[in-house]
């Protein structure tokens, strides 16, 4: 496949800046269509696998199942998702692109809510980190405050009962 090249007759190049040069008062917003769920969570996956670090972490965290970590995004930016139905691969997900733990959490966190700012209107992008952030907090209580062990009595096995009947 060729792709044909048009050179200008005045091959002038200007100096571009790029919108993440600018503050958020400066950029020129323009409403982007509405995405559906699965169409955003491409986009997101799109840009982290175009970032070098962030594309071998999630290699190395989903065993090279890249499909299932576009699923998992999908999952997560599900804001009828509650924590607890999170997969394990979602749970690190959401510790990747909360917590800024390590040298992946400082890239991701940042990275991840200008990439929503970039593809979506800002209230909406506020309303994606929010969700993703309080999944967050429910993950955290979770691990900070275990479940207690059931106190359930067990049922006597036939053997202790015997015991109990035979004289000694």
């Amino acid at each position: 496949m060729t792709i044909p090249v048009r050179l200008e007759a005045r091959p002038e190049a200007l100096p571009i800046r790029h919108l993440g040069d600018l503050s958020a008062t400066e950029r020129p917003f323009e409403a982007p269509a509405k995405l559906s769920r699965a169409e955003l969570a491409f986009r997101i996956f799109a840009a982290f696998r175009a970032h070098p670090h962030i594309n071998n972490v999630l290699i190395h965290i989903a065993r090279a199942n890249l499909v299932q970590v576009e699923r998992s995004l999908n999952r997560i930016l599900d804001q009828a998702t509650a924590s607890d139905l999170l997969f394990p691969l979602e749970q690190n997900m959401v510790d990747l692109m909360c917590a800024e733990r390590g040298i992946t959490g400082k890239i991701l966190k940042p990275y991840f809510h200008a990439t929503l700012h970039r593809i979506l209107a800002p209230r909406d992008a506020e309303r994606l980190i929010r969700h993703v952030e309080n999944l967050f907090l429910e993950l955290e209580w979770k691990a900070q405050h275990p479940a207690p062990p059931s106190t359930v009595p067990s049922e006597p096995t036939e053997e202790s009962g015997r015991a109990r009947r035979e004289p000694q």
